[in-house]
């Protein structure tokens, strides 16, 4: 029997917003009974608008499909008047996941004062408070001391530039791990069958891609399943992902979960070791 075509709405809930004030945008998709949909996370980007949290509403199924829908509540923190949104969902296929956009919503910022240009600023200026100015300072000192400070510091990169440069890398990338690594272990220790679990397993799992986008610079957060596999040459990580897909969008909650989190930061921590090897090798004669 052939699909019926799939329906998609996105509209905001509230007509205008305030800076800083939350909004709310109504996602739903009408969609056949076979087919799996998939909503996008809060960790996503969003264009100006920053998410807050999702909503997820039970599945409705009759005669004619499914209907599935959540809400997103956002913040926005731009001045311009007007702000357009258009969330997809994605449509999972044999091979991938096809991403389908609603018509584009639109949402107006209501501003505190109407009409600033109308602002007197004259009147303005006559109330502030001027403070007295504060004796010069000796310009011919600041430009030896400028002077003796420059070559004092250009000295230092003579000597020990490269040192310095190779341990700013290393403390760096050993920052950056250390974060990963207390966030993402925050999450997985808080993952279960319930809904604030799937969620902290969608976070961990988001902040994974972001930390290896950032590591090998390749847009890991864009890759689909088969791109991340084909990249990091580990057969292994397509069964991690496959589970880990159907626990996050499918709710198939299994002991192999935590095997394949666990799986995702051993990976995390093998290919930071190779930077840091490689960062540590620099500049070495052979």
């Amino acid at each position: 029997m052939q699909q019926k075509p799939i329906q998609i709405k996105g509209q905001f809930l509230e007509d205008s917003v305030k800076i800083g004030q939350q909004i709310h945008y109504s996602l739903s998709v009408r969609h056949g009974k076979n087919q799996e949909i998939f909503f996008p996370s809060v960790n996503q980007t969003f264009g100006a608008f920053q998410a807050v949290e999702r909503t997820y509403f039970p599945t409705r199924t009759d005669e004619s499909g499914s209907i599935d829908s959540a809400v997103y509540t956002f913040q926005l923190f731009r001045i311009e008047n007007q702000q357009s949104l258009a969330i997809p969902v994605y449509l999972m296929q044999e091979a991938d996941c096809t991403k389908i956009y609603p018509i584009k919503d639109h949402v107006y910022l209501k501003r505190l004062v109407p009409h600033p240009e109308k602002i007197n600023l004259d009147s303005l200026y006559q109330h502030v408070t001027i403070a007295p100015l504060q004796p010069k300072t000796d310009l011919k000192n600041v430009v030896i001391w400028g002077l003796g400070l420059l070559i004092f510091t250009g000295l230092i990169y003579w000597f020990l530039g490269n040192s310095l440069k190779k341990w700013f890398k290393l403390y760096v990338l050993w920052r950056k791990n250390a974060e990963f690594r207390r966030f993402y272990q925050r999450y997985i220790r808080n993952i279960e069958n319930n809904q604030m679990g799937l969620q902290n397993l969608e976070r961990a799992f988001s902040l994974w891609k972001k930390y290896l986008e950032s590591l090998t610079l390749k847009p890991f957060t864009t890759f689909t399943t088969k791109e991340m596999v084909d990249t990091l040459e580990n057969k292994q990580l397509a069964k991690a992902l496959h589970e880990l897909d159907s626990t996050i969008y499918g709710g198939n909650f299994s002991g192999k979960t935590t095997d394949s989190v666990n799986m995702l930061l051993e990976i995390a921590n093998s290919i930071y070791q190779e930077e840091r090897t490689f960062i540590s090798q620099e500049n070495k004669k052979p």
